[in-house]
């Protein structure tokens, strides 16, 4: 049972590191096409600032709220004013 929290703790881990990981993405692949040519060191340096940024929120979220009240929070938020649709 211990390892299948751990997978599931490491999964909500990668979880909030890859939103930033994917900006990063996103942002090498536009600076690579503005030189007219898809370039992968570009993009692959881009992606590891996005995962080094998407590492230190991650770990800033585990250390202060803890990775399940986040997501906890996040399902449960209401969106909608007055519970009406």
């Amino acid at each position: 049972m211990k390892f299948i929290g751990l997978f599931i703790y490491a999964l909500q881990w990668l979880a909030v590191a890859l939103s930033p990981t994917l900006i990063g993405v996103f942002i090498g692949i536009a600076i690579s096409l503005q030189s007219e040519q898809l370039s992968p060191s570009v993009i692959l340096s881009w992606t590891a600032v996005g995962f080094l940024i998407g590492g230190f929120w991650a770990e800033k979220i585990r250390k202060t709220v803890g990775l399940s009240a986040f997501f906890g929070r996040l399902a449960g938020a209401n969106d909608t004013r007055d519970n009406k649709l």
